[in-house]
């Protein structure tokens, strides 16, 4: 009888011991991924800027270059944004998170979104 107790137990500790594993693995991935904010070549100003972020974090800003040249948002129709005029650029009454998106404004406390 206690051969077959010891046996529960030893068996019970590496089921839990084996489900604590896949749970703290898991949690990691999901970490890891959420460290990388979605961006495209619409975010960025320029192929330069584009360049700049992808050199910095080449494995969260894969997505600006498509086709795995090491070059960002280079191709025709790649979407890079270019900012209105200081005068009529768009960022007037835009709340905080979308003043801070948006590559051609900047958030000033106090003051609100403003043309970048």
């Amino acid at each position: 009888m206690q051969h077959i107790k010891t046996l529960f137990y030893t068996l019970l500790m590496l089921m839990l011991t084996l489900l604590f594993n896949s749970c703290s693995e898991s949690e990691t991935e999901l970490d890891t991924s959420s460290d990388c904010r979605d961006t495209n070549c619409a975010n960025y100003t320029s192929q330069a800027a584009a360049q700049a972020a992808f050199d910095a974090d080449p494995e969260c800003r894969n997505d600006l270059d498509r086709d795995g040249d090491r070059i960002a948002c280079e191709e025709p129709g790649n979407s890079i944004r270019t900012c209105a005029s200081t005068t009529n650029c768009g960022c007037s009454n835009k709340p905080k998170s979308q003043c801070e998106s948006d590559p051609c404004c900047k958030w000033i406390v106090g003051t609100g979104c403003k043309c970048s």
